[in-house]
């Protein structure tokens, strides 16, 4: 069929292939930013550019900026506590400010760490009148430096190794990779999944092997890798399409990766990437877009659901093809280490919720209202890694999957061999990120962009500008798929940006998480896109080829985005929390 009588959607679809097989390797494609930020950074050097940090209101009454007193001969000296702004870097050049009718009467600067217990007593407000008493960080300068000069070199030089092994994200991912390694090594994870795909009704089986695809990202890529096959195999032996398995297992895999029950590597990977781009001010949790999350597991498994039946089924029909194997039963002794393993990993989790829950626990933050900022939620990585390990060892050793020791070091390091190709990525990453930091470039985009959105009427009209940013981030995602490369250039830019005009750093990064999240099922470039190729090949080689399979995919993709998006502006709309600790206003 020529080009021209393709549909358009197909025509759109082939063009996207063509241009991301032109992309460079993620790692040169940040070499080049690099180069970018050189160049960029001496030329704005010396043309003088400089950026003015815009004031803010540390002080704020009933959502107004300030707070209002009356003075006179016996007004009585007052105590203000911002014990968050005495603890934040971010706030410098501070001053308190008294005002009266919009003038200002009385002034003096303030040290950071006195805005704990700041005492009030100006004598101006010592006669009569209505004053307002504020406390601002009035506008830096903040020049761009250059890359190329003296200071940038030395810094570059002496920079470089320590970028690489200091960066946050490298060691978090690889930790929690270790821990996962032993628990998919040992057969904990493939057992988990295949006694929750065998225990569900057959009504439920679509929504469920959606929603436990979703879940698998909990283990990497272990549910983009088992669930399909898993899926197409209990279809066959319902008697039902097992292509529809296989697209039901890798769109909930792909579509649904950043949603989960639980923590995932997703999450400490966000995570990571986010705190740098606010230097840790504010500080977000592994847990920051956790209630989203688990809401988004049972509404992306509906619309799947959907989706599959009106629109996916009845274009696929019956296929013929070689029978497919049926899923096979637990047997006695994969039950019984399933009931080790899961009984381990209760136990343990039970030890260290013990460090957590009473309230002299080692683990729990000493301030009632800082329970989220607890040590065992900054430390939840080392926690999960025992849990997986723990689960995988108790389960191999019943099962013998785990012989001797040494069979936990092989998870591992082969773990490591995969993560080869992300290690090499980092090194370049890492000197983006702090060279981007460094010429103050990041400052420089944030403000001016946050002016622009301002000019526009992003303040007035926010939702339009979230569909715009999730809408970039998605046809991003089909030409890099790397989440991890996509958010370390996005993050430096929009947190900020976003943090300027009022918007927590967690909302940032969920608007990101669901713009990367959906179309991954859609982009050639995936790199278990093949993989799916070759699984739907098995059944019908007719049905194997490129365009009909993004045929079948995007439906998916389509209404998926389209209802996370709208779930998303309704939760907005609703004022709710995306995760504990992290609302969507600062």
């Amino acid at each position: 069929m020529a080009d021209s009588n393709k549909p358009l959607y197909l025509r759109g679809l082939d063009a996207v292939e063509r241009l991301g097989n032109h992309l460079p390797h993620p790692f040169w494609l940040f070499c080049l930013l690099i180069v970018a930020t050189v160049l960029l950074s001496a030329a704005m050097n010396a043309a003088g550019v400089v950026v003015y940090t815009p004031e803010t209101q540390v002080l704020r009454r009933g959502g107004q900026p300030g707070l209002q007193v009356e003075g006179g001969p016996d007004f009585e000296p007052l105590t203000l506590e911002l014990k968050s702004a005495a603890k934040s870097g971010k706030l410098v050049n501070l001053y308190l400010e008294v005002r009266r009718d919009g003038q200002v009467v009385a002034e003096h600067p303030v040290e950071r760490d006195a805005l704990a217990h700041l005492e009030v007593d100006e004598p101006v407000l010592h006669t009569p009148g209505t004053y307002r008493i504020h406390v601002v960080a009035r506008p830096v300068a903040i020049p761009i430096k250059s890359l190329l000069s003296a200071e940038g070199l030395n810094w570059a030089v002496l920079s470089l190794v320590e970028n690489f092994a200091h960066f946050e994200p490298l060691g978090l991912v690889l930790v929690m990779l270790m821990g996962v390694s032993i628990a998919e090594g040992a057969g904990l994870i493939t057992a988990v999944m295949r006694a929750v795909a065998l225990a569900v009704p057959e009504r439920l089986i679509v929504p469920v092997l959606f929603a436990l695809a979703a879940c698998g990202n909990i283990g990497s890529d272990a549910g983009v890798v088992v669930i399909p096959p898993l899926a197409a195999a209990i279809f066959k032996q319902m008697g039902k399409n097992p292509i529809t398995g296989l697209l039901v297992g890798y769109v909930g895999a792909t579509a649904g990766f950043t949603a989960n029950l639980l923590p995932a590597g997703t999450d400490v990977l966000a995570m990571s990437l986010t705190n740098a781009a606010t230097g840790n001010e504010p500080e977000i949790s592994v847990l920051a877009n956790w209630y989203f999350m688990i809401v988004s597991v049972f509404f992306l498994a509906i619309l799947g659901t959907v989706v599959t039946h009106r629109l996916v089924e009845p274009r696929l029909g019956d296929v013929g093809g070689p029978a497919g194997e049926k899923v096979a039963g637990l047997s006695a002794e994969e039950k019984r280490g399933l009931a080790f393993g899961l009984g381990a990993v209760a136990l343990t989790l039970g030890v260290w919720l013990l460090t957590l829950l009473p309230e002299q626990g080692i683990l729990r933050n000493s301030e009632p209202d800082q329970f989220w900022r607890s040590p065992f939620f900054k430390g939840l990585v080392p926690i999960l890694f025992t849990l997986f390990a723990v689960g995988g060892l108790a389960y191999g050793k019943v099962t013998g999957s785990v012989k001797r020791a040494d069979d936990l070091l092989t998870f591992m390091g082969d773990a490591m061999k995969r993560m080869g190709p992300y290690i090499v990525l980092v090194l370049a990453i890492s000197q983006f990120t702090e060279a981007f930091q460094f010429t103050a470039l990041d400052r420089f985009i944030a403000i001016k962009g946050a002016e622009i959105l301002r000019g526009v009427g992003f303040e007035q009209y926010p939702i339009p500008f979230f569909v715009a940013f999730i809408t970039a981030v998605a046809v991003a995602n089909l030409f890099m798929g790397s989440a991890s490369a996509k958010w370390a250039i996005f993050a430096p830019i929009f947190v900020p940006m976003f943090m300027s005009l009022g918007y927590h750093p967690a909302f940032t990064q969920l608007l990101y998480r669901v713009g990367d999240s959906i179309t991954n099922c859609v982009s050639p470039l995936y790199p278990y896109f093949p993989l799916l190729l070759g699984w739907i090949a098995d059944v019908d080689k007719e049905r194997a080829k490129v365009g009909t399979v993004l045929a079948y995919l995007v439906p998916y993709a389509s209404v998926l985005l389209v209802g996370w998006i709208l779930m998303l502006v309704v939760w907005y709309l609703l004022g709710l929390p995306v995760g504990p600790g992290s609302p969507i206003h600062m």
